[in-house]
């Protein structure tokens, strides 16, 4: 009796050994990990092999992604109705943005005249070089007044000279719109935030809408 006892606490604690190598094995295993967001709730789970150079947490599928300036993709107008973005010559009338996270690449922005929407100036490649808070609304008035900043690295054609940085408060918002400022000087160009409202459209708050919008996005 004693021996079976004995045989059956043997055969026992070698069964639960056998599970928890197998449970830690997996939790362990460095190709392959879940990660649950507090955000959306959504559990999803990768292979290391999958990650490719920039091991990106966040669901595929989901349509923010983790960084605004990766919803510059597509074509955007000025603000239908908005006479201070209308009427400002500094804004391009229509533009047209394509961008990705994969390593390596630019983002390409084409920019059009502000009267003639079928009249490009310049297309133009940029590099993401970082965001940048916005001097007047962030953090007391807003925490999500965020400018990003490229650098243009490659013309494609037309006066690209014209738009050596270009900063973006990206694509955001309930309704989708976006703001945009271009010239020669980052610092400059984010202190214009705190311009003194005058005739001369200033401060430079231009909005952009979809393309396909026709009343406001703002």
């Amino acid at each position: 009796m004693k021996n079976s006892i004995i045989k059956r606490v043997a055969i026992f604690s070698l069964c639960l050994i056998t599970v928890l190598f197998i449970n830690c094995g997996h939790k362990n295993d460095p190709d392959k990990h879940t990660h649950n967001s507090e955000d959306t709730g959504h559990v999803h789970t990768h292979a290391f092999d999958e990650r490719g150079d920039g091991h990106s947490h966040y669901d595929t599928n989901n349509d923010k992604p983790p960084f605004t300036y990766l919803r510059m993709n597509g074509e955007f107008h000025l603000n239908p109705g908005d006479s201070l973005s209308q009427n400002d010559p500094r804004n391009p009338g229509r533009l047209k943005l394509t961008t990705s996270d994969k390593a390596g690449s630019i983002t390409k922005m084409v920019f059009y005249d502000h009267n003639d929407l079928d009249k490009k100036l310049a297309e133009c490649g940029y590099e993401f070089i970082g965001s940048r808070p916005d001097p007047h609304f962030y953090p007391k008035k807003s925490k999500t007044s965020i400018w990003d900043v490229f650098k243009k690295v490659k013309d494609f054609s037309g006066d690209c000279i014209n738009y050596n940085y270009v900063i973006s408060r990206s694509p955001h918002g309930d309704t989708i719109h976006m703001h945009l400022r271009y010239g020669d000087d980052v610092e400059a160009l984010l202190a214009m935030s705190n311009d003194t409202i005058d005739s001369q459209f200033n401060p430079w708050w231009g909005v952009y809408c979809d393309i396909e919008r026709t009343t406001s996005c703002d």
